[in-house]
């Protein structure tokens, strides 16, 4: 006997929102959540990974070093590690969040997915542009967007943890 439970986690977006995870049909056979014990397992390795990389970007990161109170190194180099590392993060880091936002809107379902995939798309181009000087300086948001695709992957782990532990169970 199948039991269907409502959280909130639709299964066919799961799938597409988890790219790189392998076809659906080699998830364990456990209905609508098998394999999440493998999600657990990537999701937990980018989230160290994009951690790793958003220390460099908020640290070198002019807004962040004005708020606590430090100098950047005088060097032209120091104002590309937010962009550039940004960029790796929003693409490699952001990925679950992006591709599950595209299968929202394309199921006609907008949800947490499109919302946090917006939220980092508004905060990257918002970056670039401050980063070429194609708008205000003060629309650099590199930190914050680093920050966000951390906590999001974070909050996505330990729901990827659960989902596994309940349907284990």
């Amino acid at each position: 006997m199948t039991t269907h439970h409502q959280d909130g986690h639709d299964a066919t977006v799961d799938h597409e929102v988890h790219v790189g995870h392998g076809d659906p049909s080699e998830h364990g056979g456990h209905g609508d959540h098998g394999g999440h014990g493998d999600h657990v397992a990537q999701f937990r390795q980018l989230f160290w990974v994009m951690l790793v990389l958003a220390v460099p970007v908020v640290l070198c990161s002019e807004m962040f070093a004005t708020i606590i109170g430090y100098d950047l190194p005088d060097s032209t180099w120091v104002e590309w590690v937010s962009p550039l590392l940004g960029t790796v993060m929003y693409v490699w880091g952001g990925r679950p969040f992006l591709t599950g936002a595209v299968s929202e809107i394309r199921s006609r379902q907008p949800g947490m997915m499109l919302l946090i995939g917006l939220a980092i798309t508004v905060a990257f181009v918002s970056s670039w542009g401050a980063s070429l000087g194609l708008l205000h300086h003060e629309l650099d948001f590199w930190w914050e967007l680093a920050l966000l695709i951390v906590i999001m992957l974070l909050g996505h782990w330990i729901e990827m943890r659960s989902l596994a532990q309940t349907t284990s169970a």
